[in-house]
């Protein structure tokens, strides 16, 4: 346990509870409900990487300007300022 700047994990699983986007879509209140799960490395962010997003108003996470819907990256950035990026994303 620790803190960091970044998190940088590989073999990225992305998981979102669509219960628990409905219910608090319904209730207001904030739930955790998206995870990525992975093998935390200290890899830099690689050029290229693309924009990894989830909202609690769309089902799933997402890449890209067309904004397709992934479950899946080989590897992922999450940094301090709230952004998050990946690539290999599927």
């Amino acid at each position: 346990m620790g803190y960091a700047d970044a998190v940088a994990p590989v073999g990225v699983r992305l998981l979102a509870s669509e219960a628990a986007r409905i219910r608090a879509l319904w209730t207001g209140a904030t739930y955790v409900h998206a995870i990525a799960e992975g093998t935390v490395t200290d890899a830099p962010l690689p050029p290229g990487a693309e924009r990894l997003r989830y909202r609690v108003t769309v089902p799933g996470f997402r890449v890209g300007p067309e904004e397709r819907v992934v479950t899946a990256a080989e590897s992922a950035w999450f940094s301090a300022d709230g952004t998050a990026w990946c690539t290999g994303a599927s």
